[in-house]
């Protein structure tokens, strides 16, 4: 057999030519081709032995997770996460919390933090985070949520429904509670947020609850109590940087009325211009709501199905929105109006678009009551000026 050159390698790097000649030729060679054999043998027995071993990934549950990890995604363009100027860290020392509130380690990103554990394992995550003002609106918020428990986005004009405003002493906190168990989630760890927000001068709030639906449920009356709590403690420095938030759209211009008698003014409810509760006695509760938005506010039809959805109707088409719209003319505009009545409830509804702005005036209730209330609604939206 013609003998061959092969390249070894050799100290410091350098190579030369060495002849073999012969594959068994060579006793030395020989003896290490018995011992690579064997050890070939070895560690295929042991991936023989080791053959029903599998590799599984684990998901950690979401309140399983660090606080930092816990805590939504921040917007991209925010500021670093910090207490706003002038505002006391907060904790379990400084603001008064439930007995059941186990205090958490903070974050970088949590100024406060607590779990709460229920029956049969059920958990729930509270925390409080400062960012800045660029923390994105209420609505891009509040369908972050929505994401997060599986659920579709909301319009703007549809976060009026499931939003409400909490006064404080450092600004008004809209306040949401949102339902959802996203897909292969423990039920008895997730399926709900409550959440507020805030945008004072130079910083935006966030309280959140998440865990199980029960157990979030049971706890709404004492984390609305704390989310209150903690931000009149915050204005107890008086600080000029605490400059409250307006109790409308800083944007809406001022419009005046006159409130027909028997209508009682409340604090808004959602997020409302304005808000008025009535009631004879014996028909029912009347809810009466002002709310304004930047934009033409979606399409009548949009609109009126939502209304309709509200007191249990199914939607109709354009055209039958269109046949139950008539004009009410005031002194400064032309008001579009529905009256929709279902089974039980009635809504009564005016909107108007002027200047770049959509307003809509809704009077909502038992069927009886809003008939006998109808005339005047009619004189108190002929009474509104721009």
């Amino acid at each position: 057999m013609k003998s061959s050159a092969v390249n070894s390698p050799l100290p410091f790097g350098k190579r030369e030519k060495t002849k073999v000649r012969g594959f068994f030729d060579s006793a030395q060679f020989g003896s290490g081709l018995v011992i690579c054999l064997a050890l070939v043998a070895i560690l295929l027995a042991g991936c023989e032995r080791n053959s029903e071993i599998k590799v599984y990934r684990v998901s950690k549950a979401p309140l399983e997770e660090s606080a930092a990890q816990q805590q939504d995604a921040i917007p991209t363009n925010t500021a670093a996460p910090r207490m706003p100027g002038g505002l006391a860290a907060t904790n379990s020392e400084t603001v008064s919390t439930p007995p059941n509130w186990e205090p958490q380690p903070l974050s970088q990103m949590r100024q406060a933090s607590f779990l709460v554990k229920g029956d049969n394992g059920a958990v729930a995550d509270v925390s409080f985070v400062s960012l800045g003002t660029a923390a994105g609106n209420v609505l891009d918020n509040v369908n972050r949520w929505l994401e997060q428990l599986g659920q579709p986005p909301v319009t703007e004009q549809k976060l009026v429904d499931v939003a409400q405003r909490v006064r404080t002493s450092l600004g008004d906190v809209i306040i949401v509670d949102l339902a959802g168990l996203p897909k292969d989630a423990d039920a008895a760890r997730d399926g709900r947020i409550i959440a507020g927000m805030l945008t004072t001068g130079d910083s935006t709030l966030f309280f959140k609850m998440r865990g199980n639906a029960d157990l979030t449920e049971a706890q709404k009356g004492d984390f609305i109590k704390w989310v209150a709590a903690v931000c009149n403690a915050q204005t107890e420095a008086k600080s000029p940087q605490m400059a409250a938030m307006p109790l409308q759209d800083a944007g809406a211009p001022q419009i005046k009325w006159n409130t027909p008698e028997g209508w009682t003014e409340v604090p808004p409810s959602s997020m409302r211009y304005a808000s008025f509760s009535t009631s004879d006695g014996e028909s029912g509760k009347i809810d009466i709501s002002v709310v304004t938005f930047a934009g033409d506010g979606g399409s009548d039809a949009d609109n009126v199905n939502r209304w309709r959805g509200q007191i249990g109707l199914s939607p109709v088409d354009q055209d039958t929105v269109n046949s139950q719209i008539t004009p009410l003319k005031s002194a400064d505009t032309t008001f579009s109006t529905t009256d929709i009545a279902g089974s039980k409830a009635r809504t009564i509804a005016a909107w108007t678009r002027r200047e770049g702005r959509v307003w809509f005036f809704k009077a909502t209730g038992p069927n009886a009551a809003v008939e006998k209330e109808k005339p005047n609604f009619v004189k108190f939206i002929e009474s509104v000026g721009f």
